[in-house]
């Protein structure tokens, strides 16, 4: 797979990455004078047409942000003897933290600071003709607008496509431990959607800035490297700042110091590279994306939590959270 891409290059080692979804494996490459290390990512998980996406969306963000991001190599859409799709890119400097609980306040306040300027990059790079999945040109019946991607099954409008992942999120918790919840949550999510604007700007979402996608200095907390690039949706980039605060403080609770220094310089960050107005309107709306964000943990509990050391303390904790973001 890898000499597909580089013309012929020997690969001298293979590592299979830990964990993950889709198969990962760092891969060192035999060059002229050297060796070069790269990582090869495979489809085993997800859909084809959803992992074609990854490398193209890398490349797009390389193009024309200054987010640090890996090189994308090359990728291959199919083949006819090898296992495709799959992608090489560089191997990226850096390391990984564990959590928030790794920094002092002066490097979390500084990673913050750096996702909201990322934040604001992305949703600043391109604007797309709809809410929705993105895809491939090929897999797609329209010319790509937008770096080979278009926007798959549109939604009406934001707050039914919000409306839909939420419903999606509470479809699993009704099969859940959080079961008993379920009919307040879905009145809470039915007050929440009256401040959700209906067509704001349809702009590229991370959703998924978190410590575990990430290299980050420990000592600084600048941000290296943003890795893993295949939540790819688009819709208000608001969203993002609410799912993005929750990663960051890791879920704590809302008048928690922490969450009001990732708070403060999130958003001061994000005033560096795109616009914010943060009015009473703002404040309702990220509240509203708080809640649906908070629905994740309860409907994925067992997969994000459930090989902890204490699932039932996190459990009451993600229980607590979401009831204090029921309006």
């Amino acid at each position: 797979m890898v000499e597909e891409i580089l013309g012929g290059r020997q690969v001298v080692d293979v590592q299979p990455a830990e964990g993950g979804t889709d198969d990962v494996f760092f891969v060192t490459v035999e060059m002229p004078n050297s060796t070069r290390e790269c990582v090869l990512k495979a489809c085993s998980f997800v859909e084809p047409p959803a992992f074609r996406v990854e490398p193209r969306i890398i490349d797009l963000v390389s193009r024309r942000t200054e987010i640090p991001v890996p090189d994308v190599l090359g990728y291959v859409d199919d083949h006819a003897d090898l296992p495709a799709p799959f992608f090489l890119m560089e191997r990226a400097p850096g390391e990984q933290v564990s959590g928030p609980e790794s920094l002092t306040d002066d490097a979390l306040e500084r990673t913050a600071h750096d996702a909201g300027r990322h934040l604001g990059e992305l949703q600043s790079a391109a604007s797309f003709a709809g809410y929705g999945w993105l895809r491939a040109g090929l897999d797609a019946d329209i010319d790509p607008p937008v770096g080979d991607l278009v926007v798959a099954d549109f939604a009406e409008n934001w707050s039914s496509q919000l409306h839909d992942l939420a419903e999606g999120s509470l479809s699993r918790i009704e099969e859940s431990r959080f079961a008993d919840m379920v009919d307040e949550l879905r009145a809470g999510l039915d007050t929440h959607l009256e401040v959700v604007p209906d067509a704001p700007d349809p702009v590229l979402l991370h959703d998924d800035y978190r410590f575990g996608n990430l290299f980050v200095d420990p000592d600084s907390g600048v941000v290296q490297t943003v890795l893993d690039w295949g939540n790819h949706f688009t819709g208000h980039s608001e969203y993002d700042l609410a799912v993005t605060e929750h990663h960051l403080c890791g879920r704590l609770p809302l008048d928690a110091d922490r969450r009001r220094l990732v708070h403060e310089a999130l958003l001061s960050g994000y005033a560096e590279t795109n616009e914010l107005t943060r009015d009473d309107a703002f404040r309702e709306r990220q509240l509203a994306y708080r809640f649906v964000t908070q629905l994740a943990p309860l409907a994925w509990f067992d997969l994000w939590y459930g090989d902890g050391d204490d699932p039932e303390t996190i459990a009451n904790q993600q229980r607590a959270l979401v009831r204090a973001l029921l309006p």
